[in-house]
């Protein structure tokens, strides 16, 4: 691989990381978690905004002890789970919620939520390979339910195990028919012979909503208006749906971190100022740094830090032309590796 081509990834990856890190400071608020929550889960479907504010806690509550008023930022729980045998994971942000349907005075049942964000609805392995991102999904909301019991004994209570929901958003790179789309994945009994009266929360334990953005979306349903104004930074927006006016250090958060193709513009132009200065010895300034600054913006698309639209916003061209770069950029670093194998 050139080097140059190895400079602008590790760029690439330096932006998407510093993105990753303001937007999960960002979705750290309850004000933020509260209307996806409400959109997202039916337990908490017929709840207020500032109800579900309340319910969130950010410790494992145990022995029936009430959820009190909770500070307004959710510290990010122990994200990474593994053992001898399991691989390592990493959530991107865990938090507990009160299950208010089944709370009852102080016996207190909890929701434990993984948040994820995606930006591949098929992410691609190293070696080309592909797997449908609902498998990542279930894998890990397995392993939070397995994490519960810690090692198993003889005198383990199963009972003991409380309801897991992953909600994953997918921003972008989904199939058209797919996309504005939002599905929940979850456990359900079927009697085949006879019939049962089974409590639903014995075995409604795992749960799993997909939401998927990308380009063909209805903004007239809430949870895709919601979303869009927290990706986009519309702090006026958010205030429709959320009480944040009286959070100022939250509102300096929104303001600081905008919306995405804002951050890569700004983030890309520096770096592709920097190599553009390299190059502009040999073919001019201005031409090194467009070029510099696309090669940023193409690598980081490539490594799923941004999507098509951002990089076609940014570029002044739409998604099919940028592909064609993305194409391009691959073939042209497989031909320098074959080489630097020759």
């Amino acid at each position: 691989m050139r080097q140059e081509t190895k400079q602008d990834i590790l760029a690439a990856d330096d932006i998407g990381t510093r993105y990753d890190q303001a937007s999960k400071r960002i979705w750290r608020n309850r004000e933020i978690l509260a209307p996806l929550l409400k959109y997202s889960l039916e337990e908490l479907a017929d709840e207020s905004v500032e109800s579900i504010m309340k319910l969130i806690d950010a410790d494992s509550i145990d022995e029936g002890v009430a959820v009190s008023d909770l500070p307004a930022t959710v510290v990010q729980m122990n994200q990474e789970v593994g053992s001898t045998t399991d691989k390592v994971i990493t959530f991107d942000l865990r938090f507990v919620v009160k299950n208010p349907k089944l709370s009852k005075g102080n016996i207190l049942v909890v929701l434990h939520i993984d948040l994820e964000f995606q930006n591949e609805y098929r992410p691609t392995l190293k070696d080309g390979r592909s797997y449908p991102i609902i498998k990542r999904g279930i894998y890990y909301a397995a392993r939070e339910i397995s994490e519960q019991l810690g090692n198993i004994t003889d005198t383990t209570n199963y009972d003991d195990l409380e309801k897991v929901v992953g909600i994953w958003i997918v921003n972008d790179n989904i199939p058209k028919e797919m996309q504005g789309t939002a599905t929940r994945y979850y456990f359900t009994k079927e009697d085949f012979i006879g019939e049962t009266d089974e409590p639903e929360a014995e075995y409604d334990l795992m749960e799993i909503v997909m939401i998927r953005r990308g380009k063909d979306v209805d903004m007239t349903k809430p949870l895709f208006d919601y979303l869009e104004s927290v990706y986009r930074a519309d702090i006026e927006k958010i205030e429709k749906y959320t009480p944040i006016e009286g959070n100022a250090d939250l509102k300096k958060e929104v303001s600081e971190m905008p919306g995405m193709s804002s951050v890569i513009y700004n983030d890309g132009m520096q770096q592709g100022i920097q190599q553009g200065i390299q190059q502009g010895i040999q073919q001019g300034m201005q031409q090194g740094i467009q070029q510099g600054m696309q090669r940023i913006i193409i690598n980081l698309v490539i490594a799923g830090k941004i999507t098509l639209d951002d990089a076609a916003e940014q570029l002044d061209s739409n998604s099919d032309e940028i592909q064609k770069l993305i194409d391009a950029s691959k073939e042209e670093t497989s031909n320098s590796d074959e080489s630097d194998n020759t």
